[in-house]
């Protein structure tokens, strides 16, 4: 964690950030971050559809207005919440369990997002497996260490090499955004390795030459994981139970939409994201084996006890009570 993430941490300890301390009785504007990919097609509907302030107004709350903020990676989403700058952060799942260690549960996830078996791919063609890799290969994920990508590929070194090499691989990592780890890895850079998502996965392995090494699911030893969360602070939610309300119905009313209706959320993604793929593209990688928009937590307390048990996490949460507000506990999960 840098100098500048461990103040603005302390200022979550002090209950919030600045901005987010002075708020009133319920803030009249909502901050959401917002990544790149299918993963966070909720905010593109919600987006569109209005959806927090159609639940804002129903609730008696009529001015709340959102605004979604298109970030890439976890340490900039992690530096707007702290910084107060966002009131719900969007992201990897080990990045939300570092906040909540680090804040002492300050901050917390609010729920999952989705569930996606997210591969890791390479151009390199003697590639096969995890055992493969070489000091020269060099991995894009979305963040170096915190990223569930980063994460998969610690448990894969620990299951090969032994416990104490979980961080045998972490040199060949490189943080980037999807959109540019992929072009990266296509266009035959030093980036030789995507360890990818939804739709980016689907789309490069169109191309002949990229195969797949490993996948989220096969390491896992699990039928569906979650990698990413929405997640914020006590504080925020203390101080705007209203607002908070507001985003958690907009949350779930997009992911029903999304289950019920995936033509028209694809054609909502393809216009706010500004992709250029086609609609049947991007309509079969979101049906990929394994995706699955759900608000229910998969695998992560199989996570956090790997993080625990390497010491990136300094506090073992004994349940996802722990992990989650209150609200996300009668989704079951795990």
């Amino acid at each position: 964690m840098t100098a500048t993430r461990r103040a603005l941490l302390s200022g979550a300890l002090a209950l919030a950030a600045p901005s987010i301390r002075r708020a009133h009785a319920e803030t009249s504007e909502v901050l959401i971050a917002q990544q790149f990919g299918l993963l966070y097609l909720q905010q593109d509907v919600m987006e569109r559809l209005d959806l927090i302030e159609k639940h804002a107004a129903r609730l008696g709350l009529p001015n709340l207005k959102a605004r979604f903020l298109r970030l890439g990676g976890t340490g900039p989403v992690t530096d707007a919440l702290l910084a107060g700058k966002l009131h719900f952060g969007s992201g990897g799942a080990p990045g939300a369990m570092l906040l909540w260690d680090r804040s002492r549960g300050a901050i917390k996830s609010c729920f999952a997002m989705n569930a996606v078996d997210q591969k890791l791919l390479t151009v390199r063609p003697d590639l096969r497996r995890i055992e493969d890799l070489k000091p020269t290969d060099r991995i894009a994920l979305p963040a170096v260490k915190t990223a569930p990508q980063a994460i998969w590929l610690q448990m894969a070194a620990a299951a090969a090499y032994g416990p104490a090499e979980w961080a045998r691989f972490d040199s060949l990592t490189l943080g980037r955004a999807h959109p540019d780890s992929m072009a990266a890895m296509l266009g035959r850079t030093e980036i030789n390795c995507h360890w990818a998502t939804s739709p980016f996965q689907e789309r490069a392995l169109a191309d002949p030459a990229v195969r797949e090494v490993t996948s989220s699911f096969r390491i896992m030893g699990l039928p569906s994981v979650t990698p990413n969360t929405i997640y914020g602070s006590a504080a925020f939610r203390d101080a705007n139970p209203i607002a908070w309300k507001a985003c958690l119905a907009a949350f779930q009313e997009a992911t029903d939409f999304i289950n019920k209706e995936p033509a028209q959320a694809v054609e909502i993604y393809l216009k706010n994201s500004g992709d250029k793929d086609s609609p049947q593209n991007v309509l079969a990688a979101m049906k990929s084996s394994g995706n699955d928009f759900t608000l229910q937590p998969r695998g992560l307390m199989k996570i956090a006890g790997f993080m625990a048990d390497t010491g990136v996490l300094k506090r073992r949460p004994a349940s996802l009570g722990d992990l989650f507000f209150p609200e996300a506990l009668d989704l079951g999960g795990s």
